[in-house]
């Protein structure tokens, strides 16, 4: 799954990575249409930077990470690649509304309650699969992050993943008109472990109200006190 998550881009970095331009009109608290400081902390329920390209133009869109649903007494914020294109809540998103969640690292559980950040090996921005939706009434965007199985040992984390996706199939995931069968299904497959490194933190994290960069350092003791040393004399 994916519940917390961080995105420390910057403009230099995300232009390079999705090749777009940013528009001014797009984030109003930002004039370069991206995200004005580091956020270390994601939870559901914020706003977040993604990537869309209605038009064949692909633009930075701020959304609300998660959506509401008559069955569900709280928000959705995943939906499982395996069942996206079955389930009646994501299936017509799953065929014209992908966007890309702009990312440089997530955050997994290990049980019992062993925090865990996972990024890039490279350190390049990270591009989560997603699907949105536009709030009834509203002038603003919803949407989840797409999830697969994870793969070697990031299993040993969770078993669960987000799905990334690589520069070169970024129009095959963000067009509308780009075929399910053709371009998009090949895409429904865990990204390799290799590609990432993956360290434990804080348990600090675990706080929606705490939101520093000390949360994506290594910790060996995940935020607890050591035990005090008894004294030799």
């Amino acid at each position: 799954m994916c519940g917390r998550f961080s995105n420390s881009t910057s403009s230099d970095d995300v232009k390079a990575v999705f090749k777009l331009n940013f528009p001014t009109s797009a984030h109003p608290q930002s004039p370069r249409g991206h995200n004005n400081r580091p956020q270390w902390n994601i939870a559901p329920s914020m706003r977040i930077d993604t990537v869309t390209s209605p038009d064949h133009r692909r633009v930075v869109t701020p959304m609300a990470w998660g959506i509401a649903t008559p069955q569900n007494t709280r928000p959705l914020i995943n939906a499982r690649s395996e069942t996206m294109f079955e389930k009646p809540t994501f299936r017509d998103a799953a065929r014209t509304r992908r966007c890309l969640v702009i990312a440089s690292g997530w955050f997994e559980w290990k049980a019992p309650k062993q925090p865990y950040y996972i990024h890039h090996a490279d350190q390049t921005p990270m591009a989560m699969a997603g699907l949105y939706w536009r709030d009834d009434g509203e002038d603003h965007l919803r949407c989840v992050i797409v999830t697969t199985a994870a793969d070697g040992a990031l299993a040993s984390i969770h078993h669960r993943a987000p799905l990334v996706i690589e520069p070169a199939q970024f129009d095959d995931w963000l067009l509308p008109s780009a075929s399910v069968s053709d371009q998009v299904m090949p895409l429904l497959r865990p990204c390799p472990a290799e590609r990432f490194q993956w360290h434990p933190v804080s348990s600090e994290v675990g706080s929606t109200r705490v939101d520093h960069e000390g949360l994506i350092q290594r910790d060996e003791t995940h935020g607890q006190k050591p035990e005090p040393q008894m004294l030799l004399f």
